[in-house]
Order: C-alpha cells, then sequence, then structure tokens
C-alpha cells in the first residue's frame, strides 16, 4: 500500500472540515464562529481558515451578530443554499422522477416520465436526459453535477447497474459514462435505498445516525447509516433486504431463491392482502434491527405510500412484540420526510456531498 503526500492529508483534513461545517449550517440556524469550533472541536484559529475558505467559495455568508455579554458582539455565519445545485433522479420499474435540489436540500423543480418493463438500456439513458434537460435550468447556483438512484446494485465506483434478476436488460448498463457523455455533467450512480437514508439524513441530519431505511416499491431494500456513517458494504450490495427469506420453500423470487420477502410481499398486495404484506415488512424490519441494532427505522417508497396506515401499525406492532430485548431496546419509526421525492432528492444530495465532503481520491485506501 502506497504513502499519501502530506499535501494529499492536508486536502482530506480541509475536505473533511469544510463538510462537517456546511452539514452544521444545513440545520438552518446561524452560527458564531465559536459555537462551529466548539461543535467540530476544532480550534477557533481553525476555525477562521475554515470560514474564509467557505466564505470565498460562496458557501458561506455573514448573516449578522448577536451579544452575549461584554465585549464584541460575535458575527454568525449561514449557508448560501443556492449556492449550488444537483440533479437527482430516481428510477424505478414504471417511472422515473427528476429533481433539481439546493444544499439545503430544497426541491427547486421536478419532471416526471413513465417507464416499463420493455424500456430498453438506450431508451432509459435517453429517457434521464430528457427529465435532465428539463430541470438543469431551474435555481441561479452552479448546477455541479446528476447523481441517480437504480432500482437493484450498482457499481459504485464503475457507475454501472448490476441488478439481481439475470434476465434484467439493464443490468450491466453503464449508466454514469453515458450519462457523463449525453449531459457533461459528472455523474453518480448509486441503489435507490442508499440515496435515500442518504436524502433522509440531509432532511434531518442530527436525527438519522443510526438509522435503517426500509424502501417498498417493486421491490424492497434497505438503507443504512450506522454510527452516522452512509455503509454501502464491499461490493456496494448491502441493503438487499427483499431477498431475505421469510418462508421456506414460498413464492418463487427473481433473484432464483424461494420464499423471499419481495416475492412473498408481492404475491400478497397481488392477492389484495395488505395486512399480511405489511407483516412480511414489519418481519423484515424487526431482523435488521436484531442484526444491526438501529434506533430508528424509516419507511418509505410508494407501497409505503399507499398504505401507511397498516404498515406503521404492523411494523411499531412487530417491534414491540418481538425485539428479545424489547424492555430497553427503543426503536423508532417514521415515514420519509420527503415522500415521492426521497430517492432523486437523497441522489441529488450524494452529488453535493461528494462535491463538498471528504475528496474521493483520498478516502479509498492507496
Amino acid at each position: 500500500m502506497g504513502r499519501v503526500s502530506g499535501g494529499a492529508h492536508l486536502d482530506l483534513v480541509r475536505g473533511v472540515n469544510d463538510a462537517a461545517v456546511l452539514s452544521l449550517a444545513r440545520r438552518g440556524n446561524p452560527m458564531s464562529r465559536h459555537d462551529l469550533a466548539a461543535a467540530l472541536d476544532v480550534t477557533p484559529q481553525a476555525m477562521t481558515k475554515i470560514l474564509v475558505r467557505l466564505r470565498a467559495r460562496g458557501l458561506i455568508v455573514e448573516a449578522g451578530t448577536i451579544s452575549a455579554g461584554p465585549g464584541k458582539p460575535a458575527t454568525l455565519y449561514a449557508l448560501v443554499p443556492g449556492a449550488r445545485r444537483a440533479i437527482g433522479v430516481h428510477v424505478s420499474r414504471t417511472r422515473a422522477r427528476a429533481v433539481v435540489v439546493d444544499l439545503a436540500g430544497q426541491v427547486l423543480d421536478r419532471a416526471d416520465a413513465r417507464i416499463d418493463a420493455t424500456t430498453t438500456p438506450d431508451a432509459l439513458v435517453g429517457t434521464i436526459v430528457d427529465l435532465a434537460g428539463r430541470v438543469r435550468r431551474t435555481g441561479a447556483g452552479r448546477l455541479v453535477g446528476i447523481g441517480v438512484g437504480m432500482p437493484g446494485p450498482t457499481d459504485h465506483d464503475g457507475g454501472i447497474f448490476r441488478g439481481t434478476d439475470p434476465e434484467d436488460p439493464w443490468q450491466g448498463l453503464a449508466l454514469r459514462a453515458e450519462l457523463t457523455a449525453r449531459l457533461e455533467l459528472p455523474a453518480l450512480i448509486d441503489h435507490d435505498s442508499t440515496a435515500a437514508i442518504v436524502g433522509e439524513s440531509w432532511a434531518a441530519p442530527h436525527a438519522v445516525r443510526d438509522a435503517a431505511f426500509m424502501l417498498v416499491e417493486d421491490g424492497i431494500g434497505a438503507g443504512f447509516r450506522l454510527g452516522d456513517l452512509l455503509q454501502r458494504g464491499v461490493h456496494a450490495n448491502a441493503g438487499e433486504a427483499g431477498h431475505m427469506v421469510v418462508a421456506l420453500d414460498g413464492e418463487p423470487c427473481a433473484c432464483g431463491r424461494r420464499g423471499c420477502a419481495q416475492a412473498e410481499h408481492a404475491a400478497a398486495l397481488a392477492r389484495g392482502d395488505v395486512a399480511r404484506a405489511a407483516r412480511i415488512i414489519a418481519s423484515v424490519v424487526v431482523d435488521v434491527v436484531v442484526l444491526l441494532d438501529v434506533d430508528r427505522v424509516v419507511l418509505g417508497g410508494s407501497t409505503v405510500r399507499a398504505h401507511h396506515g397498516p404498515y406503521l401499525d404492523a411494523v411499531r406492532t412487530a417491534l414491540v412484540t418481538e425485539l428479545p430485548s424489547n424492555d430497553w431496546q427503543h426503536v423508532e419509526v417514521l415515514v420519509s420526510t420527503y415522500g415521492d421525492d426521497a430517492i432523486a432528492v437523497g441522489a441529488a444530495a450524494e452529488v453535493l456531498e461528494d462535491e463538498f465532503g471528504v475528496p474521493s481520491a483520498l478516502s479509498r485506501r492507496v
């Protein structure tokens, strides 16, 4: 393993510190240099240098002063939400939605298109390009890129959609390369459930430190943020919760197994048995909580929105009655803040985090 140069280490520290200040600023309340320094456990002198950098890039501005006793009033600093924008796209098996989002996670514009199982890879790319073209001019800040949340595993570094069904016509689609060439923008591709929890963390950055996002749409997926860190797994394949077996020798699944939660859930909905479908999701949620010990579960996706009452009740009941350590293991269950926009907002947020967070070239082992 090679060594990282001193200059690269310095760039890494700067990237981490700048991203941390922006994360605090996204909460909306202007903060003084002293309060920012205390929150990040750095010296006031170091915070001054960080604020100078962020102000020079137009990301932070002075936002008044505050007096806290004798002496000179403290200057407050606030985020400039419109300084940068990113496009986020949510691709499912039935539709695609694009949004353009600012640094505060505010949706500035959106556009939708229908797709289906017969949509070819080239047609899918064309649809995404068209949607991006319809929203890319909304907002005044610099457009930094496009992110796409796809319905299944992706090669996150390579920007390739992997999927789980060998018969999937989109499997192997080099989507990042196609979008970069056609839109002349940096592009990022991720699993839809991972994008969803990134979006949720932007909506409430202080409340999603140890959480799972359970996405229920055409399939079932989960995104994880543990110890405030996004978890993709070694192969960027974490979160395929729909392929946890809930019924031995049950319904056949496209992945090749039988009794997967995804197949059993789809069969229950096809019969109109919403109660059983909700119990299947509740069983998966309990397993995830037992395995990862998160204290918050966020439910999202089109199916949850259509049946949020039964799904919420089933999950909350299961967590009360089925957790082995229920007397002290409290888990809060919520519905996604962003609703229909959750995955698209998360994909855009990933682009903004990639632009202003830890430099990706330095965060890998070298």
